[in-house]
């Protein structure tokens, strides 16, 4: 048995490619307070939505406070792997990066 999503506009009940298993078709709110739970409360919107206007979306998960960079051994070693590595542009940034 597959408990499954029903889609909140058609109503119809997600089927997961290539399964034959027997399918629970789900409320939407159901799936995403299973899914999700403590998220799915309304809230009021905020911006230009008018008074009155409940969300039913999940917040956006917190963004870190320094910025994103990459470890500086993975640009290293995709660089090397790069068969562009023997020209010399390429090669001079891989040298200047090795030392």
């Amino acid at each position: 048995v597959i408990l499954v999503p029903r889609h909140p506009l058609t109503g119809e009940p997600w089927r997961p490619p290539g399964d034959d298993a027997a399918v629970v078709p789900l409320d939407s709110g159901v799936w995403a307070y299973l899914a999700h739970p403590g998220e799915t409360s309304p809230m009021p919107a905020t911006g230009t939505l008018p008074y009155g206007v409940l969300r039913d979306d999940y917040p956006l998960p917190p963004h870190p406070w320094y910025p994103l960079t990459p470890h500086h051994r993975a640009f290293k070693d995709t660089l090397a792997g790069l068969p562009a590595i023997r020209s010399p542009r390429l090669r001079r940034y891989h040298d200047a990066y090795r030392s």
